[in-house]
């Protein structure tokens, strides 16, 4: 029954990019790796990927050696709790351990799955939680079983939101992280997750597979993928771009677009976007912290989703870590992993690196200035992947773009150092997007999670 849910999915998806046509948004903005003095390490880890156990295809034997292959230290495995018995359960959590090592941890997590709306999916990952069954493990109930998240014959987001709550209550009371999985910008703040997906290489996948079937250029495709993908990110930004549609003589906005391809192919559109169902842009989230209204923030995150875990000869088939994240720590450890998970010190990545301070303070923490002082922004990017180059960097503030550089303009470089000497004088927040690029057009993306800054 899942697999069919997926499958429907992503024929939905395949029949939205048949009807909406988009035009990639191009990029048209045409020192070495450094950070600030701090006792931690980067390493790498992706944590949303599955095994045989649920609808992966591989071991976690496999998923060892592609994530090692990729240059990543941890894993976190989250297969679909309600394919899981506790039998199951108790075989991930000892294969796990068994992999780990000096130098590579692999940790074991469970999905919580709701909803299957092509776009306001309820699907979330749960770390660090002893296991995935409420009450008497014996009884094997998930989540999503004592507090269920039906199909909204409406398509406008979860029947029940307040049972989603109810999730992350759970995992929040046996001292877990929650992280909203492929959000689409449908992330409420009374759900109180930890993290959300800026990035899921899955779905960002799906949709460029099959608008290459359906005969789009590998721009348009990923264009097209990404800005469904970024919605999560920027909200409400991109749902209005008009697009051609069968029956209208003019273009329409493409969450229109994409409602009635999913009504036709479904019965009931999905709406995405304000009225029916507003977006929240990451910002949004991020910004009600700043103003108070809720007490923790919100960090942002990229995963593989990898369901692709095995292989036959190269560990590079599987998709693990082809997204991933940057993750200061000062011990591979699974407490100094969650803590810094936890903690937002932390960059979302398809390839390049970010070090970024504000007068020391990293990624997730805060600095204090005194009145009518100012603090310096420490800025180091890296391209990382070999061929290239830095093609943007946007530091945003409070969910505007603050500052833009073209490091690559006019001598291409792969990395780039600055310090924005007393730049920073306000409340609020600073985040950078980093984008590089190489001679056949491919992009990579990074996403930083914010430095936040109090100013008396």
């Amino acid at each position: 029954m899942k697999a069919l849910r997926r499958a429907l999915g992503v024929l939905a998806i395949a029949l939205v990019v048949a009807l909406a046509f988009f035009i990639v948004p191009g990029i048209t903005d045409s020192g070495q790796q450094a950070s600030a003095e701090a006792p931690f390490s980067l390493i790498y880890y992706d944590a949303h990927m599955h095994t045989t156990r649920s609808d992966g295809s591989g071991s976690v034997a496999q998923i060892k050696a592609t994530a090692q292959a990729r240059g990543l230290s941890a894993v976190i495995i989250t297969d679909h709790c309600t394919s899981l018995t506790l039998d199951e359960w108790n075989s991930l959590v000892a294969e796990t351990a068994a992999v780990s090592e000096p130098g590579f941890l692999a940790l074991p997590g469970f999905e919580i799955t709701g909803s299957e709306g092509i776009f306001n999916r309820g699907h979330m990952n749960a770390y660090n939680v002893p296991d995935p069954f409420v009450g008497d493990d014996a009884l094997e109930l998930c989540p999503e079983e004592v507090w269920p998240d039906p199909p909204n014959p409406a398509g406008t987001g979860p029947m029940y939101p307040e049972n989603l709550t109810k999730w992350v209550d759970y995992v929040h009371s046996q001292g877990g992280i929650a992280n909203h999985n492929h959000t689409s910008g449908s992330t409420q703040l009374s759900y109180g997750v930890n993290n959300i997906e800026v990035y899921n290489q899955s779905h960002v996948d799906d949709v460029f597979f099959y608008a290459k079937m359906l005969g789009y250029s590998d721009a348009q495709a990923l264009g097209f993928a990404l800005t469904l993908n970024n919605f999560a990110i920027y909200g409400e930004r991109d749902v209005n771009m008009l697009v051609p549609f069968p029956g209208f003589p003019t273009p329409i906005p493409l969450r229109y677009a994409l409602y009635y391809a999913t009504r036709a192919l479904f019965g009931v559109g999905q709406w995405l976007g304000s009225p029916q169902a507003p977006l929240n842009s990451w910002d949004d989230l991020l910004m009600a912290y700043v103003d108070g209204t809720v007490d923790t923030p919100i960090f942002g995150v990229a995963n593989s989703d990898a369901h692709n875990t095995g292989w036959t000869t190269n560990p590079l088939q599987s998709d693990v870590g082809v997204a991933k994240n940057g993750l200061y720590v000062k011990a591979l450890t699974a407490d100094e992993v969650y803590k810094a998970i936890k903690a937002g010190r932390s960059f979302a990545t398809t390839g390049p690196s970010i070090a970024f301070d504000v007068n020391g303070e990293q990624m997730g923490d805060t600095a204090y200035i005194g009145s009518g002082g100012s603090a310096n922004l420490n800025l180091s990017v890296k391209a990382e992947t070999a061929g290239f180059v830095l093609a943007k960097i946007e530091i945003r503030k409070n969910g505007q773009v603050w500052k833009t550089i073209y490091p690559s303009y006019p001598t291409p470089t792969p990395a780039y150092s600055a310090t924005l000497v007393d730049s920073v004088t306000e409340d609020g927040y600073y985040r950078v997007e980093v984008t590089s690029q190489n001679a056949a057009g491919a992009y990579q993306l990074a996403y930083s999670n914010p430095v936040f800054v109090d100013v008396p």
